[in-house]
């Protein structure tokens, strides 16, 4: 299932991470209807299935983010047991990353996995072309950290807090604590 970041948008409903998915989110919009439902606060949510192979991570960067990849990326990598790197060509790589620029969703980063081939990280043009550098790479390191199998988490200093209000731009001591257990 998608892990979609959310957009500060506050509303009295509380609904599970997981039902916010692109196609809710893309289906209200186009009807006309109000912004999507989001909760008032993150809930710490399980570790995803994750894009590793093995204690590799390739991927292929169809994307003008390059300097905030290369930043999350070296952010992961200096915690040691995956390796994050580029794709060599010779196999799938383990995740693409692609913009979008899509005013119809509600999400400004969705890591989607996919049974077979690459999993997707797309960047959302629309929201990020106006964050600033800081928040720009919490997204990047938020939908890498999907990719390296970690969950949402509630603490709003942890660059895997669910939507952009975060104030990491890194992993935080819960981010590497969390990243541990999986990685150990």
């Amino acid at each position: 299932m998608p892990m979609a970041i959310r957009l500060p948008i506050r509303v009295p409903v509380r609904l599970p991470v997981r039902l916010l998915t692109t196609a809710s989110l893309t289906a209200g919009l186009c009807a006309g209807l109000p912004a999507p439902p989001a909760f008032a606060a993150c809930e710490d949510a399980p570790n995803t299935a994750g894009s590793v192979d093995g204690s590799e991570l390739t991927y292929d960067l169809h994307t003008k983010y390059t300097a905030e990849w290369d930043r999350a990326r070296a952010a992961w990598n200096a915690l040691g047991k995956v390796d994050i790197r580029p794709d060599t060509g010779t196999a799938y790589a383990d995740v693409d990353a692609t913009d979008v620029d899509r005013s119809d969703v509600g999400w400004s980063g969705l890591w989607e996995p996919h049974d077979l081939g690459s999993d997707d990280i797309v960047l959302n043009d629309h929201f990020l072309k106006d964050y600033s550098a800081e928040t720009k790479n919490g997204v990047v390191t938020h939908e890498l950290g999907h990719a390296l199998r970690l969950g949402h988490h509630t603490d709003t200093s942890a660059v895997m807090y669910c939507d952009d209000t975060r104030t990491a731009g890194t992993p935080s001591a819960d981010d590497i604590a969390a990243y541990r257990a999986i990685w150990v």
